[in-house]
């Protein structure tokens, strides 16, 4: 069943621009729109931390962050680094993209040329296109050892979100580039979009400030996160993550008793990303240069449609761009006005993050989302 639309205008934003402490002892930061509640929905929601963007028509970004880093100790600034959870895809999806442009990867020519990941014939039949896209049929994540990776359709026939075809698409970075997903990202991506700040992760030592995941109470999650990247860090070799071979992301997997399979290992180029709002914003404002995103590929549901990377919306004359992020204690969002080139990123560090950020949204663009309905 399609979804119902439910566009119902909210009060238009404010014409003036509304002052946000970023951080105790940092600098303020402005925006525009309605984001003078986001402290109350912060509270509301339980969520402890909201690092936030706004991307003007221009190519201009306010940035800032309001709240905790984690839950009672550390404040969130602007250079907080978050999870950026699913919206890491959207990135992996822009280097692909790009090696596209120059011949490297074809959309249209199976994966399994390149990598052997499959046995069953249907499945071998999966291209670039069908990954990015979500309709290769693979499932989100397998976690059972030994469990084939198949696809439940025909790929390319309908809609299946993937994260497994994210981590894929990664490894036929790797095969035809002879260096690592997160290392070819960095270079085609990281660097040229000016997001300085952006890592899969930091070295042993380091103590770079960072998000804690928290529950849907506030409280903090001290096995994920952080905590979570350090011990699957520390269980593999020591040079840095964003250089892990595959057999070596395999190796600290199993040592930490663990299938070598993608859920389980580390940087997962599916999720793994770790950002700041303005630098998430940044990489949107450079994302334009790539117009095959927002070029339906397959129809999800009612008025939503999938490109190669990132979800579509259409409604009202306007078309948007957007996706969620979401890791255990994580939320986050997206959406881009595809005409004016409006857009607002939001990250939070709560459970329930995704309560502010849907409502950050409907207060930037003045309407309701389909795609909210449609999030399970």
């Amino acid at each position: 069943m399609d979804l119902v639309s439910r566009r119902t205008m909210l009060a238009a934003p404010c014409l003036g621009t509304l002052a946000i402490a970023a951080a105790a002892g940092a600098k303020t930061a402005t925006t525009p729109g309605t984001f003078a509640d986001l402290p109350a929905w912060m509270d509301l929601a339980s969520v402890p931390g909201v690092s936030w963007a706004m991307l003007d028509g221009a190519g201009a970004i306010a940035s800032g962050a309001v709240g905790y880093a984690k839950a009672g100790s550390a404040r969130a600034t602007p250079d907080t680094l978050f999870e950026a959870a699913s919206l890491s895809k959207v990135v992996l999806a822009v280097a692909i993209l790009d090696m596209v442009g120059e011949g490297l990867i074809d959309l249209d020519r199976p994966v399994a040329e390149h990598v052997a990941f499959t046995t069953d014939a249907a499945t071998r039949a999966i291209t670039p296109r069908h990954l990015l896209s979500h309709a290769s049929g693979l499932p989100n994540w397998r976690d059972e050892a030994g469990e084939p990776l198949i696809s439940a359709f025909a790929p390319g026939t309908r809609f299946r979100y993937s994260g497994e075809g994210f981590v894929l698409l990664g490894r036929l970075v790797e095969a035809v580039s002879g260096q690592t997903a997160a290392q070819q990202v960095e270079a085609r991506v990281l660097r040229p979009a000016g997001m300085a700040r952006s890592t899969y992760g930091w070295a042993r030592g380091a103590t770079p400030p960072v998000a804690w995941a928290h529950d849907g109470g506030g409280g903090v999650l001290t096995d994920q996160g952080p905590a979570a990247y350090a011990i699957r860090r520390d269980a593999g070799p020591a040079k840095p993550v964003d250089h892990w071979t595959l057999a070596e992301r395999e190796k600290a997997a199993a040592a930490l008793g663990k299938p070598a399979m993608p859920v389980f290992m580390t940087p997962n180029l599916a999720a793994g990303l770790w950002t700041t709002a303005g630098d998430y914003a940044r990489f949107l404002a450079f994302a334009k240069r790539y117009p095959a995103l927002s070029t339906k590929a397959v129809r999800v549901q009612g008025p939503l449609d999938w490109g190669l990377g990132w979800g579509l919306e259409s409604g009202g004359g306007r078309r948007f761009a957007w996706h969620w992020g979401a890791n255990d204690g994580v939320a986050n969002l997206f959406v881009k006005d595809l005409a004016s080139g409006v857009a607002v990123v939001i990250l939070t560090n709560g459970d329930a993050g995704r309560r502010v950020y849907e409502r950050a949204a409907r207060a930037v663009f003045a309407r309701e989302f389909d795609a909210f309905s449609w999030l399970k």
